[in-house]
């Protein structure tokens, strides 16, 4: 006869308000890792998501022009779901191609399925827009010609880029296994060689920074925005949950 310790059931399981009062779809790439780690740690109680991928094995300029062409058939088995809006989860996809290529996608992804669709980068954009922030530090785990894009797609937008710190990582897989103490350390150390910087942005869904962000808040005394948060914020905004 089994002896072992009755175990508490997890209180998710227990929640008999799964989805009522939001669904919300997620598009990232095939090799995505963290957004599951980080998303269900913002979720508030009620509100469920959902998940489709787009093949991804490296960020490189090629591929992430490539995935960008599944991007239909992603938002259209999410729509089969019946999310109630839908966030585009690649930072680096949209920014490469610049803002006209941004808005049309998201907006040909809801001709298509009738449901809202918002980028990561325009979520990004709302974030930084709402905190009044025009003098930016980045730390992104791109390759330098994608750091570079990244930076020209801030600037054509009127931000400034003080300075970036990238971890040049082309595999997916190998950014997600970037421990958040190493993001901490180099926030800092980015931080400190721009104190003039209204903010510090970790760029990145697949970049692990939720772990990252109360301690970096803490120790520069200003704002810290994320992909991932800054996606999740937007969407739950539209659905009129904070």
């Amino acid at each position: 006869m089994d002896k072992s310790p009755e175990r508490p059931c997890p209180e998710w399981l227990l929640d008999d308000e799964f989805g009522t009062r939001a669904r919300l779809g997620l598009i990232i790439p095939s090799s995505g890792w963290t957004p599951e780690h980080e998303w269900p740690r913002m979720m508030p109680r009620g509100v469920a998501y959902h998940i489709a991928r787009m093949p991804l094995g490296n960020v490189t300029m090629a591929e992430l022009k490539q995935m960008g062409r599944h991007a239909l058939t992603a938002a259209q088995m999410l729509a089969t779901a019946r999310v109630d809006v839908i966030g585009y989860g690649c930072t680096s996809q949209t920014f490469i191609e610049g803002m006209d290529y941004d808005r049309a996608l998201a907006r040909n992804l809801q001709q298509e399925t009738g449901i809202e669709v918002v980028t990561m980068i325009e979520a990004v954009l709302e974030a930084l827009n709402r905190l009044g922030a025009r003098k930016l530090a980045m730390v992104t785990p791109y390759t330098s010609d994608i750091a570079q894009r990244e930076i020209d797609f801030m600037q054509s937008l009127g931000f400034q880029v003080l300075t970036e710190q990238s971890l040049h990582i082309a595999d997916t897989i190998e950014i997600a296994k970037v421990p958040p103490h190493q993001i901490i350390a180099l926030g800092l150390e980015t931080m400190h060689k721009v104190p003039d910087a209204d903010v510090l942005f970790l760029s990145c869904g697949n970049l692990r920074t939720l772990e990252a962000i109360p301690q970096l808040e803490a120790a520069l005394m200003k704002p810290v925005i994320s992909s991932n948060q800054a996606l999740v914020e937007s969407l739950l905004a539209r659905v009129g949950i904070r």
